[in-house]
């Protein structure tokens, strides 16, 4: 093949990407990988469905036009989301790797990609796990005959009536301070020991790789249905639940003139699908070459959207019936904490059977939690363990250990009375903005770098029949176009508003006797300088990558218009197991390899 001057010949090595003259990386382990497809399915959908499906979606339907916020939902979802979990699964199949291995083999300035996808994926870990030990909480007390959030009765102090879930969530679980600057009595050792646990089941799911979250997927991707199921059948019998429901599903059509709903669905498109934390791509590489991964993306998004319906459905009969035994509002809720743990938890002490039915509650939220958990670090221990090799020859058992060690230690610093604040700037600022910078950079790397006609090859070569039309113009024209915007919408957005939070300030004692009183338990406080700061470094660790890597490992000219001309050229088809040259290739760009006697030698 000619070669223009400009051209890098780069030398694969079993699946390994290393430039002329290195030395031989160590294989990956052939003996790993998904027990069936089955197992790779459940994880996929344990991963992407999470609690953002429960405790936000729910909320924005409502808040942004009812049944006509489902027209930009399910736009974006074809517009972006899918086409975005369609790139991620291809390539992690196509290249045999984790996200540094893959993105680098497209082109080696998008290493910082994968490194970026790692340090999205390490935060999200160290932060996430603490809202398992939270309903851990709430699921020990709710094995009581009366939970303590539905009375008074775990106190001797003066008791918020008005509001005693909430009450309870402030004071009892977090002891929650007034401020991010006071740490209040110290480490709250009840939510210490629940970590704990939280971390020991996220182990027990991940220490083997893929083989133990494929097993542990049967239960924890599938359970949640059965109590979806359970809770709505309760729901929708419930009095009021045509509040709920109606507030739900009426369609406010004058909603669809406001930017901002459109901006709302994509946001939340891209976020509810896992996209962008390198899980996907490191999940895709565990399977067979030879599989339809066309329709696995397909299916998953379509599983995540259903869900996502499901779950409003179920939320908002029961906030209906909370509306209508409190008289409060049921548009004064708010997304997130407010809705699990307060809004849902104080409806359901109201029901007949109240510890039945909130142990369901909370052992569904407990499985989406987890399922997500071990599903992300899984994805993680894949480029750090595969491609990096940053534990040597350590057994993998061992380094997962030490990795849920060190991020224990960490996430020690939610457990004081500061802690949910300084949680919440873990949930702003590294999965918010340097997500989107991953998201478009993927999404042109593929379509524009790898290039949208040897993207359908590999499809074909995998599949047996090439990318839809459909999604190769969403990956090289539409998608690109609707991530940019929505990464400059964030940072004028991060721009011109002012970082606040939500502190807690306790309540007035006679609010007791006004049960119908309009009270705020929370005030709105500037955040801090150095939380500030905090943050931006966050953000500057998970992005910095891709700009080294950009810089450092840039593309030439003549790269660069051979992307833009589409004239980039990779070598499609799977490497042999057993060649005349010992599988060695020596190919321009890329190359991929499966350890499968299954060759389709390129033209």
């Amino acid at each position: 093949m000619a070669k223009s001057k400009e051209s890098v010949d780069i030398e694969i090595r079993r699946g390994s990407l290393l430039e002329n003259g290195d030395n031989e990386e160590p294989k990956k382990d052939e003996e790993e990988g998904w027990g069936n497809k089955t197992q790779f399915i459940l994880a996929c959908i344990g991963l992407a469905v999470g609690l953002g499906n429960v405790w936000r979606f729910p909320y924005l339907l409502q808040k942004n036009g009812g049944g006509a916020f489902l027209i930009p939902y399910f736009l974006m979802l074809l517009i972006e989301g899918l086409p975005m979990m369609y790139v991620e699964m291809a390539i992690g199949q196509y290249f045999r790797g984790g996200s540094i291995v893959s993105w680098e083999k497209i082109h080696p300035s998008l290493k910082g990609v994968g490194i970026c996808c790692v340090a999205i994926s390490s935060f999200l870990c160290v932060y996430y796990v603490m809202v398992i030990a939270w309903t851990l909480n709430y699921l020990w007390v709710s094995l009581r005959p009366v939970p303590p959030y539905a009375g008074c009765e775990y106190t001797e102090d003066v008791c918020c009536t008005y509001d005693k879930t909430l009450f309870y969530w402030y004071t009892v679980v977090l002891q929650a301070s007034p401020s991010i600057d006071d740490g209040g009595d110290g480490v709250a050792w009840h939510l210490v020991i629940f970590l704990i646990l939280a971390w020991i089941v996220t182990y027990l799911c991940v220490f083997q790789g893929v083989k133990s979250t494929g097993k542990a997927a049967y239960f924890a991707a599938t359970f949640p249905y059965v109590c979806l199921l359970i809770l709505l059948i309760r729901g929708v019998t419930l009095p009021g639940a045509d509040i709920g429901l109606k507030a739900l599903f009426s369609p406010k059509w004058e909603r669809l003139g406001d930017p901002r709903v459109w901006i709302a669905a994509a946001t939340q498109t891209f976020f509810s699908l896992s996209l962008g934390f390198g899980a996907l791509v490191a999940f895709a590489s565990f399977m067979p070459y030879k599989n339809n991964v066309t329709h696995d993306a397909i299916l998953v998004a379509l599983v995540n959207s259903f869900t996502s319906v499901l779950a409003g459905l179920c939320i908002y009969s029961i906030l209906g019936f909370r509306s209508k035994m409190t008289g409060v509002d049921i548009d004064k809720v708010e997304a997130g904490t407010g809705l699990t743990f307060i809004a849902i938890t104080e409806a359901v002490s109201q029901m007949a059977g109240t510890p039945f039915f909130a142990f369901v509650f909370f052992f569904m939220i407990f499985n989406l939690g987890i399922s997500s958990q071990f599903g992300t670090l899984a994805g993680l221990m894949t480029p750090l363990y595969n491609d990096l090799k940053l534990f040597g020859t350590a057994r993998k058992e061992l380094c997962v250990a030490l990795l849920a060690v060190v991020f224990l230690l960490v996430g020690l610093m939610f457990t004081p009375g500061n802690g949910q604040y300084i949680f919440t700037l873990f949930d702003n600022y590294p999965v918010t903005m340097p997500l989107l910078v991953v998201g478009v950079t993927e999404i042109i790397a593929t379509g524009w770098i790898f290039g949208i006609e040897n993207f359908d090859k590999a499809i074909q070569d995998m599949t047996g029949a090439p990318c839809p039309r459909y999604f190769k113009i969403c990956i090289k024209y539409i998608s690109p176009a609707v991530m940019v915007f929505l990464l400059a919408w964030l940072l004028i957005y991060s721009m011109i508003n002012v970082d606040t939070y939500a502190a807690f300030v306790n309540c007035n004692p006679d609010d007791a006797l006004m049960p119908n009183t309009t009270m705020k338990f929370t005030e709105e406080k500037k955040l801090p300088q150095w939380a500030r700061v905090m943050g931006g470094f966050m953000i500057l660790i998970c992005v910095l990558p891709v700009a080294v890597y950009g810089v450092w490992k840039h593309m030439t000219l003549e790269e660069i218009k051979q992307a833009i001309y589409g004239r980039r050229v990779y070598e499609i088809g799977e490497c042999p197991k057993n060649s005349g040259n010992g599988g060695d290739v020596k190919v321009n760009y890329a190359v991929h390899d499966d350890g499968n006697n299954h060759y389709d030698s390129a033209q």
